[in-house]
């Protein structure tokens, strides 16, 4: 039962916060998504650049190997493509390699995550929201929640600071998802 401190007065939503892997996911692509959004990409990133640079590797290996002798210019082409192949090899093995231990360094961080917050209980007020597990307590006050918005089945509270506040919407009641989001509302409305 939360304390007068933490609701001065009827806590309006009272839950166990729970989390999939999933969801996590879900929430991590959003922060990358945005975090690209606000980069501003050069010529040397993308797919343009691997092309054009494979083809200039390719190339250059193509004209070294006809001046010193090592081939003829009918043959060429044959060694253009071979370079292009083996550029490309080389190129797309590491990536894939961070790719398969991308996904287990990910799955680690979503179990450390989700053993730290899963039976969270979570207390909404007017004031703000609490968190409360094993002895912890923390709390957000409404003045710090800048915005709220929900994308993929998760409410997100965006914080003057940090990273927004994830709440899984299949936790909630509409009443409670608008209750939260009211939270954001009437500060931007208080100034």
């Amino acid at each position: 039962m939360p304390t007068a401190d933490e609701t001065a007065g009827r806590a309006h939503i009272a839950l166990t916060l729970d989390y999939t892997e999933e969801e996590l996911g879900r929430f991590d692509a959003m922060l990358a998504q945005e975090a690209l959004a606000e980069a501003r990409p050069t010529i040397w990133e993308g797919w343009p650049a691997f092309i054009g640079l494979g083809l200039a590797v390719a190339t250059g290996a193509t004209f070294l190997a006809i001046a010193s002798g090592i081939a003829t210019a009918r043959s060429g082409a044959g060694i253009a493509a071979l370079c292009f192949g083996v550029y490309w090899i080389g190129i797309t093995a590491p990536g894939l390699a961070m790719g398969i231990a991308d996904k287990r360094r990910r799955k680690a961080v979503y179990d450390a995550f989700r053993t730290e917050w899963d039976g969270t209980r979570l207390l909404a007020t007017q004031r703000g929201i609490w968190f409360r597990r094993d002895g912890l307590r923390s709390f957000i006050g409404r003045s710090a929640i800048r915005k709220a918005s929900s994308a993929d089945g998760l409410l997100l509270l965006h914080l003057r600071a940090g990273q927004p506040t994830m709440i899984p919407l299949r936790l909630l009641t509409a009443e409670q998802r608008d209750f939260l989001t009211s939270l954001a509302r009437s500060d931007q409305l208080n100034g």
